[in-house]
């Protein structure tokens, strides 16, 4: 198998886990959400503040941030035919997925120290 075969083929593996770990992520997310409803600030944060759902939230963020960061570079790979709009496209991408991720853990780290 050569190095690309082996490069697509994790690539589909790695798509593959992140969706399946997705499953009870999202069922705890969605579960979350209807337990906030009607929650305010103060509520939420109390949530947040548990470690157990400050890490799924956590948890949640950066695997969806994985997934979703491979599939739009899997589409660009395969529809975007410039080179360097291909490459920038990809680099654009992983910088927003990198700092989506961070809001995400920062905004728990603010909420968890009580601020």
């Amino acid at each position: 198998m050569s190095n690309a075969e082996n490069s697509g083929l994790a690539h589909w593996k790695n798509q593959r886990l992140s969706a399946l770990l997705l499953i009870p992520l999202t069922l705890w997310m969605l579960w979350a959400f209807v337990a906030l409803t009607g929650a305010d600030y103060s509520g939420a944060a109390e949530f947040f503040r548990q470690p157990f759902h400050a890490a799924m939230a956590i948890l949640t963020a950066g695997i969806m941030v994985y997934h979703a960061q491979g599939g739009i570079t899997e589409v660009c790979e395969d529809y975007v035919s410039p080179p360097g709009l291909q490459a920038t496209l990809i680099w654009l991408t992983r910088l927003g997925c990198l700092v989506g991720f961070l809001a995400t853990v920062y905004s728990i780290f603010i909420i968890w120290q009580g601020n």
